[in-house]
C-alpha cells in the first residue's frame, strides 16, 4: 500500500504527470471538491431520515422507556451537531481560487489540496457523527420493538 503523500508532494507529482495542463489539474481538483459536496449531501439526507422518523414515531419510541427517551435525545443531538459540522466545514461556500491562488501552479495546487484534505477530514468526522447518531437511534428503536406495549398515546 502506498503511503499518503504530503500536499506539496501530491501537487509536484501532478505537475510532473501533466505538464502544461494547469486547466486540467484545476478541473481535477474541482471535481474532487464537488464529490465531497455531493457525498456530504447524501450524509445530510441520512440525517433527514432520522429526523423525519422521529416526527412520525418518536413519541411511540420514547413512550417505551426512559432509556429509549434518552437514546433518542442523544442520537438526535449527535446527528444535528454532525450536520452542523458538515455544513460549516464541508458545504460552506468559499471560492477556491480566491483563497488558494498563488504565483506558481505547484503552490496553487498545494493550497487547493490542503483545502481538499481539510474538507475530506471534516466530511469523515461528520459522517461518523451522523452514523453514530443513527446507530444510537436504532438502539432506541430496538428497545421499542423488544418491549411492545399497547398504544396509549392519542392518535391524531
Amino acid at each position: 500500500m502506498k503511503h499518503p503523500e504530503s500536499a506539496q508532494e501530491e501537487a509536484k507529482n501532478l505537475v510532473t504527470a501533466f505538464p502544461d495542463e494547469e486547466t486540467f489539474l484545476l478541473g481535477l481538483l474541482e471535481r474532487q471538491l464537488n464529490i465531497l459536496h455531493q457525498r456530504s449531501q447524501v450524509v445530510i439526507g441520512f440525517a433527514a431520515v432520522a429526523i423525519s422518523t422521529t416526527g412520525f414515531s418518536g413519541r411511540l419510541i420514547a413512550g417505551t422507556s426512559l432509556p429509549a427517551q434518552a437514546l433518542i435525545i442523544v442520537a438526535l443531538a449527535i446527528i444535528l451537531i454532525a450536520c452542523l459540522w458538515i455544513f460549516m466545514r464541508v458545504l460552506s461556500v468559499k471560492w477556491v481560487l480566491t483563497r488558494c491562488i498563488q504565483p506558481d501552479i505547484t503552490q496553487t495546487l498545494t493550497a487547493i489540496i490542503l483545502y481538499r484534505n481539510a474538507k475530506t477530514n471534516a466530511y469523515r468526522l461528520g459522517s461518523i457523527g451522523v452514523f453514530l447518531g443513527l446507530a444510537i437511534y436504532a438502539c432506541a428503536f430496538a428497545i421499542m420493538l423488544l418491549n411492545p406495549t399497547p398504544l396509549t398515546v392519542p392518535l391524531r
